[in-house]
């Protein structure tokens, strides 16, 4: 209740909270996924929007990464495709393994590797480093911290919230508040909430 804001073109916002608060229902309201309540979501103009949500259900099992990827993006050429993947760390014959034998962490980066390479520039993001391996969620910030248009985060992982977000929505006991500035921002602004309050209740 009670939030009101306007994100703009290039912006980037995280949506942080507790398990359960209401975080991925809140995202998925933002993208018309879902009713909600109340309230209303305006998009601008030209704003095309993708959204990424944890099980990936959108892949086709049958194929292989090359070929989904080539299918995806059309005017392409099967080197770009290739090189593209690669930034997803799939490299040499892994481009040649089929959807269906994937890990979960696996076709979690396929599934963002389409996403990013879409036409969208505003991304919806649910939990996008949920299964992934180091390495995996270090080549997806980068790609993330690329890309040029919009997107709405939400994450536990405090660095790529930290890396990607310039304001925040902290979703928590029934209240969304928002915040400007990454993670750490609002964890140095807690921490000087926190003494003043220790301070005025000494004195």
């Amino acid at each position: 209740a009670d939030i009101s804001f306007s994100l703009r073109r290039g912006e980037r916002l995280g949506v942080i909270g507790p398990n359960g608060s209401g975080k991925t229902t809140l995202l998925r309201q933002l993208a018309g996924r879902h009713t909600g309540l109340g309230g209303t979501v305006r998009l601008g103009h030209n704003v095309k929007t993708a959204f990424y949500e944890q099980h990936q259900e959108q892949l086709n099992v049958d194929s292989d990464l090359l070929t989904e990827m080539q299918r995806f993006r059309p005017d392409w050429t099967m080197q770009q495709c290739r090189s593209y993947l690669g930034r997803f760390l799939f490299s040499n014959d892994d481009v040649f393994k089929r959807i269906s034998i994937l890990s979960g962490g696996e076709r979690s980066r396929l599934a963002l590797a389409k996403l990013i390479a879409s036409d969208a520039n505003l991304l919806f993001l649910d939990e996008p480093t949920n299964h992934l391996d180091i390495a995996s969620r270090e080549a997806l910030e980068a790609s993330l911290a690329d890309f040029p248009g919009t997107m709405i985060v939400v994450s536990h992982d405090r660095t790529l919230i930290d890396r990607l977000a310039e304001r925040l929505i902290i979703v928590q006991d029934g209240q969304a508040q928002l915040f400007y500035g990454n993670f750490s921002d609002y964890r140095r602004a807690q921490q000087t909430q926190s003494a003043d309050t220790d301070a005025s209740g000494e004195e």
